[in-house]
C-alpha cells in the first residue's frame, strides 16, 4: 500500500497521479480509513478475513475480477466506479491479485490516492467520499465483504451531500484516531 495525495491532473485515471506528498497511515486512520497487510499463505489470509467477518458482523462475501477481457462493458463501468460517490455500509476489500487505486477525500476535501495490491485489506469508511480506478496493468482480483446480501450501491456527489451516512461521517472524522 502507498498513499498520497493525488496531482489532479487531467491524464488517465489508470496512472500514477503521485503529487510527490505522502499521506502516512496514521492520516489514513483519521480519516476512518483502515489497512492491513495479510502476508501468510491463503489459508492464513482466510483465517484472518473470517476473524474480521465475525468481529464486525460480516456474512457474506465474493470476488469480482476486473480486465477488459473480463469485465463486461469494461470501460463504462470503470467510469461508473471513477465518479465520486459514498455507500451507506463501509467497504471492505481484500485484494487477490493485480492493483488498483482507492481514492479518497481528506478533511480538507483533497483526494488521498491509495495503490493496493496482493495482500491488502483496505476498510472505507461508510459516508466517506470515494473512487476506484485499476492501474494501467488493467487488472485486479478482489475479495468484497458484505454485512448482508451482496450489493454495491453507491450514491453520487452531490446527492450524497446530505446523505445521513456522509453527515455522520463527517462528524465522526475528528474522534476515530
Amino acid at each position: 500500500m502507498r498513499a498520497y495525495y493525488y496531482d489532479n491532473s487531467t491524464a488517465d485515471q489508470r496512472e500514477l497521479h503521485d503529487s510527490g506528498h505522502a499521506v502516512t497511515i496514521e492520516q489514513l486512520c483519521s480519516m476512518r480509513v483502515e489497512y492491513m497487510k495479510l502476508e501468510g499463505t491463503p489459508e492464513e489470509n482466510l483465517k484472518q478475513i473470517n476473524k474480521l467477518c465475525v468481529e464486525r458482523g460480516y456474512q457474506n462475501r465474493d470476488e469480482i475480477a476486473i480486465s477488459p477481457t473480463l469485465l463486461e462493458n469494461y470501460e463504462a463501468k470503470l467510469k461508473i466506479f471513477f465518479a465520486e460517490h459514498i455507500h451507506e455500509d463501509e467497504e471492505i476489500r481484500f485484494v487477490l491479485e493485480g492493483r488498483g487505486f482507492f481514492d479518497v477525500r481528506d478533511k480538507a476535501d483533497r483526494w488521498v490516492r491509495i495503490l493496493v495490491e496482493q495482500g491488502d485489506l483496505l476498510v472505507v469508511p461508510a459516508g466517506i467520499y470515494h473512487r476506484f480506478s485499476l492501474d494501467t496493468s488493467n487488472y485486479i482480483r478482489a475479495m468484497r465483504l458484505f454485512k448482508e446480501d451482496p450489493k454495491w450501491t453507491p450514491i453520487n456527489r452531490p446527492e450524497a451531500d446530505t446523505n445521513k451516512y456522509h453527515i455522520d461521517y463527517q462528524r465522526s472524522m475528528t474522534e476515530f484516531c
